[in-house]
């Protein structure tokens, strides 16, 4: 946790030293340098005293006016990433100038000013595309269904319709609205079962008793099933599991058990989290636990928050293994291969969609997009997602 905390300060202070940079360079150069230098500084030290403020805030934000959210905290973090994106683009540029001005001495008188109106045309379109990110794209979860074939699928479960829900992130960015609105549609989708895969609160212990509270009214015949995730730990794993205990929901660490009604049909595995490794492939500890846990005449389904364990459970012949953790990177580039470039693609295997076996094809494994954010609520080409999946007789 410590070293965990000490990479997320590291970066907070060197956005905060671009934000400097960024707000100095576009200043008007009539103004002497001691001059910007200050005001650069006065306005850094203002825009960053936003969380500062908040951290001495005890409740929730949820017991604050809406627009702190929407008018403070949103705009807040947009304006982060945005220094942080245009100020290692502007470096780029920087370095370019650097080059131009040492090949045509010429270019020199004018490299001040080119700066300058890069760094405005990029800052300014940063924040237009993180606006959208932020106010549409992160706001408007989608429904994504896909139906399942399996040839030796037994016919009670030939039109088994599950929702799969993940990675929620209650805290800051994330309101018990929202949460209330996808408990609504998932039950809306009448599904048969519903699973969950982590990372129900975010950090703080406080959204746990409104989170859960809510997620208990999640309601479907053959139960609610989840697993933990890292951020449940980070939030206080006990403080979760007591939570959880007043709920209906049953949570699986290293066990498995069968759906209500389908006894002798269906197999849930809930496999813990490793904690560790929290932007990498995690390696599970407890392998030949999980494994036999594997249950041979029956439709395996294996939950699981990280999906690194993807790599060793399509060897145990799982049917379907469902996972979340990733966000889907929370930016997804286009066109770029089958399903898009993730920006998760840089840390993990496996980023978001749907992910069959080289071995046995019907050996298959989901990565949910989830539902919060971290870091900043910007999500592009990746919105939110509640998985409905229909298995089917081949």
């Amino acid at each position: 946790m410590s070293s965990f905390f000490a990479v997320i300060l590291s970066v907070f202070l060197l956005v905060v030293f671009l934000q400097y940079m960024l707000i100095r360079l576009m200043l008007p150069q009539a103004l002497s340098k001691t001059g910007r230098a200050l005001i650069s500084l006065l306005l850094t030290v203002g825009i960053n005293s936003v969380p500062f403020l908040y951290m001495t805030w005890t409740g929730t934000l949820d017991q604050l006016p809406w627009w702190h959210r929407e008018l403070i905290i949103f705009p807040y973090a947009i304006l982060l990433v945005a220094s942080a994106v245009s100020g290692m683009f502007l470096l780029v540029v920087w370095c370019a100038t650097l080059m131009l001005s040492l090949l045509w001495p010429g270019f020199d008188r004018g490299k001040r000013r080119f700066l300058s109106y890069s760094g405005r045309a990029t800052v300014g379109a940063s924040l237009g595309v993180l606006a959208f990110g932020t106010y549409y794209e992160n706001k408007t979860p989608e429904i994504s269904r896909l139906t399942l074939s399996y040839r030796g699928l037994h016919p009670d479960l030939s039109g088994l319709r599950l929702v799969h829900i993940t990675d929620i992130h209650a805290g800051p960015l994330i309101s018990y609205e929202t949460i209330s609105s996808i408990v609504s549609r998932a039950n809306a989708l009448k599904p048969d079962l519903i699973v969950l895969t982590g990372d129900y609160v975010n950090h703080n212990p406080d959204y746990i008793h409104g989170c859960l509270a809510l997620l208990d009214e999640l309601k479907a015949p053959a139960g609610v099933f989840g697993v933990y995730g890292n951020h449940d730990y980070y939030t206080g794993i006990d403080a979760m599991k007591a939570g959880f205990a007043k709920t209906g929901i049953s949570v699986l660490s290293d066990c498995h058990q069968a759906p209500k009604g389908l006894e002798g049909l269906l197999n849930i595995i809930g496999a813990e989290d490793p904690i560790s490794g929290w932007a990498t492939d995690a390696q599970f500890q407890d392998v030949a636990k999980l494994s036999g846990l594997v249950i041979p005449d029956r439709f395996n389904l294996l939950l699981s928050h990280r999906p690194g364990i993807f790599r060793i459970s399509q060897d145990w012949k799982v049917a379907l293994t469902l996972a979340g953790h990733t966000h889907g990177g929370q930016v997804i580039l286009p066109g770029i291969g089958e399903r898009g470039f993730s920006l998760a693609g840089f840390f993990v295997t496996y980023t978001h969609g749907l992910y069959e076996s080289e071995k046995e094809p019907e050996v298959r494994m989901y990565v949910n997009r989830g539902i919060g954010t971290i870091i900043a609520p910007v999500r592009l080409f990746c919105r939110p997602e509640i998985v409905e999946i229909t298995l089917k007789k081949a």
